[in-house]
């Protein structure tokens, strides 16, 4: 009977282990999954600005901007970053593409003014972007 009850134990242990280990694989596949198609060209888009403009800077700024630059990316793959964020955002990555510093400038000031307390230190990063784009 004793050795019943040790048994009883050693499962009774052995099945809540095996549950989480079971569920943990399932969750990470899903925040990829999770970015909408705005989410996924702001972090391609941010990442080739992020290459040719960052070249252009001195390195000790590159590697700060860089830095910064990730707070975005793991905001956006744990979808901290509102749509309405998401879409000036967007607008700020075309005016950037199209080399409409003027226009990425606004809306990054626009962003600045309105979430700088959720998202102050990626926007330090795209206004030194703004900055580094009109030198070019």
């Amino acid at each position: 009977q004793h050795l019943q009850q040790q048994q009883h134990l050693q499962q009774q242990q052995q099945q809540p282990a095996a549950q989480p280990s079971a569920a943990a694989p399932a969750a990470p596949p899903a925040q990829p999954q999770a970015l909408t198609q705005e989410q996924k060209y702001i972090l391609t888009t941010v990442a080739g600005l992020q290459q040719r403009v960052c070249g252009a800077m001195q390195k000790k700024m590159a590697e700060d901007v860089n830095k910064k630059l990730q707070s975005l990316t793991d905001k956006l793959n744990s979808n901290q970053v509102s749509a309405d964020v998401c879409a000036q955002l967007s607008q700020w990555c075309q005016a950037m593409e199209r080399s409409d510093v003027a226009a990425a400038g606004q809306i990054q000031t626009a962003l600045t003014s309105s979430v700088w307390d959720e998202h102050g230190t990626w926007l330090q990063a795209t206004k030194r972007m703004v900055d580094q784009a009109k030198k070019m």
